[in-house]
């Protein structure tokens, strides 16, 4: 997806910023800027049509550690919601579970996304809030059985260790079905050896999981950038044994 970047920032006020476009937009916190005199304030607001109403987004500095997001129509509200601002990288506006309408996610600043989604409800015409989405980074939805989704973030070693789960959302919750724990990191291999572990994940506890398949790392991934066709061709052919 092509990310076009937004850098709001006042220097002694606010500056504000209005789109009209219903393809996905990102604001980007300049956390960069140290100098006392450099405030950073969110005013941002876009037109969407969703399910053929128009709604007004609209997000804006409530104090000096919140926003404060709506969406509303002439006669609905579809969110009016209060998050924290310290730390927020962007927001934006994909098609979450390619359903043909608007979703909405958040993302803070860390070595691993954190990232709040909501899905907008075509029963209610509301955004409604994914409980435990904030778990799963970078998520990208199966191909081969679209309900399901696959995360990953970074585990060690200079991203050589990782992680991807297996997950699907129902009811607005995300659900996790498996784990996979890559090892592939090069320091002292003896005492560590490279491994992918496989697990089924039980009863959406990943406490309660069940080591299924155990691979020696260097057979399907010679090179870093293996992982990704890695992962995605796991997922994608083997979702079925996680149900």
């Amino acid at each position: 997806m092509t990310r076009q970047l937004l850098i709001i920032i006042s220097f002694w006020g606010l500056v504000s910023c209005k789109t009209t476009t219903d393809s996905s937009t990102i604001i980007n916190n300049a956390d960069s800027l140290t100098n006392d005199t450099v405030k950073i304030k969110y005013s941002f607001d876009t037109t969407l049509t969703i399910n053929n109403i128009v709604f007004k987004f609209s997000i804006k500095d409530l104090n000096a550690d919140s926003v404060i997001l709506t969406a509303t129509s002439t006669s609905l509200t579809a969110i009016n919601d209060t998050i924290n601002s310290n730390g927020l990288a962007y927001w934006e506006f994909p098609d979450i579970n390619k359903d043909g309408n608007v979703d909405f996610i958040y993302d803070y600043i860390g070595n691993n996304p954190i990232i709040f989604a909501y899905l907008f409800d075509t029963v209610t015409n509301s955004f409604i809030n994914v409980d435990g989405f904030e778990k799963f980074p970078e998520a990208v939805q199966l191909k081969s059985n679209p309900k399901y989704y696959y995360s990953y973030h970074r585990a060690g070693c200079a991203d050589l260790n990782w992680v991807s789960d297996l997950f699907k959302i129902e009811n607005f919750k995300t659900i996790q079905a498996g784990h996979i724990y890559g090892q592939g990191c090069d320091f002292e291999v003896k005492e560590n050896p490279q491994v992918i572990e496989i697990y089924k994940v039980k009863d959406n506890d990943e406490i309660n999981k069940k080591l299924i398949e155990n691979l020696p790392y260097q057979k399907p991934i010679k090179n870093f950038e293996d992982k990704w066709d890695f992962i995605d061709t796991y997922w994608n052919k083997n979702y079925g044994q996680f149900e």
